[in-house]
């Protein structure tokens, strides 16, 4: 638990200086709920510690940081400020997020870039005459973030790439079927790194008719 130790005791010399007295053990206790743990023995039973240096996304729960404060008489708010730049200045290539909905839509936004961007679905794009690529991806892990089973997050994705038809060019067909899987590399409840993309296969539809399968 030494990363968790390193950044309770940097809050407390934050706070500290702010007139607010914190004992480790309650500093420990909220740093464990604001990386989505419900006390600190769940943070210690988990790989979470381990899985610190190598997140290149840390995801804070600061609802549940607020409660657990609340319980232990203390202002989450204060705390949740020293915490940011305790964890900034440990893990400095880390992205740091306030709450996992900004984390999704970052995520989200990746995912409908990089799709356009694989070479099947480029090579398709290219076909269409068409310019402005895009797709919508929606992620099914709004609610459900803090299921941690210690796997990584993975959607099969199956939807469509669209372009804007230009007008004075032939029309061969502005949507391409995409299959997908997409995966988000987990290492602890709130810890993430790589995003990867991996499409099976893209397909025109020539002429506008959806194709009989994705097969």
């Amino acid at each position: 638990m030494a990363h968790l130790s390193a950044i309770a005791f940097a809050v407390r010399q934050a706070v500290s200086a702010q007139g607010i007295s914190l004992s480790t053990g309650h500093a420990q206790q909220l740093v464990a709920a604001a990386l989505g743990h419900n006390n600190l023995a769940s943070y210690q039973a988990s790989g979470d510690d381990a899985g610190l240096p190598k997140a290149a996304d840390i995801v804070l729960d600061p609802e549940r940081l607020r409660a657990r404060a609340s319980e232990l008489g203390h202002d989450g708010g204060a705390f949740a400020q020293a915490l940011t730049t305790a964890l900034q200045a440990r893990f400095p290539d880390a992205e740091l997020y306030d709450d996992h909905e900004a984390w999704l839509m970052d995520v989200q936004d990746h995912f409908e870039r990089v799709i356009v961007d694989e070479d099947l679905v480029n090579s398709q794009v290219a076909m269409t005459n068409g310019t402005f690529p895009r797709t919508d991806v929606e992620l099914p892990w709004w609610d459900a973030l803090d299921e941690y089973d210690g796997d990584d997050l993975s959607l099969d994705f199956e939807g469509l790439v669209t372009v804007d038809q230009d007008e004075d060019r032939v029309y061969w067909g502005h949507e391409i079927e995409v299959r997908a899987t997409l995966t988000v590399e987990r290492f602890g409840r709130r810890l993430f790194s790589c995003r990867r993309v991996d499409v099976e296969h893209a397909k025109l539809r020539w002429l506008g008719k959806p194709n009989e399968s994705l097969d």
